[in-house]
């Protein structure tokens, strides 16, 4: 099953593999081919990220190709490639976007990326440890508290981090004690109000760029189904790389997207669905007449598998951002 999430599964995702041995970074090709440059293209695909985040990077935090070939097409140098591949592996860790950029950025060419990263994030985060807050606070019905775990873990973590790792096991852990009888529903309901309002905090205490040409990203659940934590998540992720969404909540009638999508002619759609959707399901006839201009990106299980929605945040976010920001 595709799982941007659901109720109490809410959006999980799969990661990448990482490289993490010292040795691997030393064999590293790119440190072996002194003075070969190499393409975003080539960059991306040796680093197991996708073309988009590393223009983005290099957009937001100035993380990018520092040469130019005789025809003035940009390449990265073997020291541009550590420094990309040191703000991937510590984003990994869960180090602020900001903080991993400035870290990234000061690496000198003599200086290994195993050693600095291991510097900066001294160690694995113990996200066992908060999950078990939350789910504690939630038993305790102590708002302030959900407030204070979910806050520190958006500022501490990448809002995709703290989605993957924190809030998702902590909200199936919920779910699970609520059907076994052990936790009111009215516990998991606090939980996800509370969890809400953090995200919406956090999305609106990032800074946006101000662009003459602003992306229009659309975000919303489709018609009857209540679950917006996903959608609200993934506008918190967009916000932190410099892209602002329109947030239109649960429950979008098929109407008032028709009327949107023909108002505004949007770069990206994106839709979630954790409800099984009826065979005659009036979203998929809108969703068939979209402009071709416009990038659909389907969430969640509720759409058949043929619909090819996306597997998790991270890959909603890649496919928003390929489209939102390109050249």
């Amino acid at each position: 099953m595709n799982k941007f999430s659901t109720g109490h599964d809410e959006m999980k995702a799969e990661n990448g593999p990482v490289a993490s041995s010292d040795s691997a970074q030393n064999d590293a090709p790119w440190r072996r081919s002194g003075e070969v440059t190499w393409s975003v293209g080539t960059v991306a695909e040796r680093l197991q990220t996708s073309a988009s985040t590393l223009r983005t990077w290099d957009r937001r935090y100035g993380l990018g190709p520092t040469l130019r070939t005789s025809g003035g097409h940009r390449r990265y140098s073997s020291l541009d490639i550590d420094r990309v591949d040191l703000m991937r592996r510590l984003l990994a860790r869960g180090v602020p976007a900001q903080e991993a950029a400035q870290v990234a950025k000061q690496l000198a060419g003599d200086h290994s990326p195993t050693d600095v990263s291991s510097e900066v994030t001294g160690g694995p985060h113990h996200h066992d440890d908060t999950v078990n807050e939350f789910v504690q606070a939630t038993h305790r019905f102590d708002g302030r508290e959900l407030a204070r775990v979910a806050t520190i873990a958006l500022r501490d973590l990448s809002t995709v981090e703290a989605w993957e790792h924190v809030f998702v096991p902590a909200l199936i852990t919920i779910g699970e004690q609520w059907a076994e009888g052990h936790l009111g529903v009215e516990g998991e309901h606090l939980a996800s109000s509370v969890l809400s309002s953090a995200l919406r905090a956090h999305a609106r205490r990032q800074s946006l760029p101000d662009l003459a040409r602003p992306a229009t990203v659309v975000l919303a659940s489709a018609e009857e189904d209540q679950h917006a934590l996903p959608v609200i998540a993934l506008e918190a992720a967009l916000s932190e790389h410099g892209l602002a969404a329109l947030e239109l909540g649960p429950r979008l009638p098929a109407s008032a997207l028709r009327s949107l999508l023909e108002t505004m002619r949007p770069q990206v759609l994106f839709l979630w669905a954790s409800l099984q959707r009826p065979p005659r399901d009036p979203m998929r006839e809108v969703l068939e007449k979209v402009d071709e201009d416009t990038l659909v990106v389907l969430g969640g299980p509720g759409w058949p598998k043929e619909a090819s929605p996306v597997r998790g945040i991270r890959e909603a976010v890649e496919m928003v951002l390929s489209r939102a920001l390109a050249p």
